[in-house]
């Protein structure tokens, strides 16, 4: 389920990116310098070509070495290709170099909870949403990163504040149902459960819910 997740997540933040021909790019704490990219290596890695476009950022990285945007888009084709080490040696070496984006947090945080660095994940998320604080994903990633380090409290409260920021994510609401029936806290889940089939008619995530559910 996080691996899917994580795959639209991650689209998300690089679609939303200043393209690589941008000369600014905007953060929530101001703008920052930007850098050139490789059109031709971002279109190879949209086109399901990592290893090409894996050579060619390499290549531009060779003559641009403290090139942040080109070092963030290189981890992110590692992460498509389930090279998760390589993928956060980038994304560090990214925001070492001074590109540090809601997106590449997001995407570190991601990244380091495939490889089960959970705590690292967390600080990760938190450092993305001092940036973007008002993005949903970012903060249901660490609402999923707490829940795995079984700070369910924590979690909850990234779950709801996702919700206060994107009412339609289903996701979400379902890892909230899910939390609330193992608590017990059956009308909880019941309402959240409630929520999904009125956004979602379709969706099995409202009756994983009630299965879960115990017997009052």
């Amino acid at each position: 389920m996080i691996r899917s997740i994580r795959c639209f997540l991650i689209l998300f933040f690089l679609f939303g990116l200043a393209g690589c021909s941008a000369g600014i790019l905007r953060t929530g704490s101001g703008s920052i310098n930007g850098w050139q990219c490789d059109e031709d290596a971002d279109q190879a890695m949209m086109q399901g070509e990592y290893e090409r476009s894996i050579l060619m950022h390499e290549k531009l990285l060779k003559g641009e070495p403290s090139n942040g945007l080109a070092l963030y888009h290189l981890g992110y084709a590692f992460g498509l290709l389930e090279e998760h080490d390589k993928e956060i040696t980038f994304y560090e070496e990214a925001v070492s170099s001074g590109y540090q984006t809601g997106g590449v947090f997001f995407n570190l945080g991601m990244a380091y909870g495939e490889t089960g660095r959970i705590r690292e994940s967390v600080d990760a998320f938190k450092r993305g949403i001092e940036i973007d604080e008002d993005n949903p994903d970012i903060h249901f990633g660490l609402a999923v990163a707490y829940q795995k380090n079984s700070l369910y409290n924590l979690a909850e409260g990234e779950f709801l504040k996702t919700i206060e920021l994107d009412p339609g994510n289903l996701d979400a609401r379902f890892y909230l149902g899910l939390q609330y029936a193992d608590r017990g806290e059956n009308w909880k889940a019941r309402e959240q459960a409630i929520k999904i089939m009125e956004i979602d008619k379709d969706s099995t995530f409202s009756r994983e819910i009630l299965e879960r559910i115990k017997d009052d």
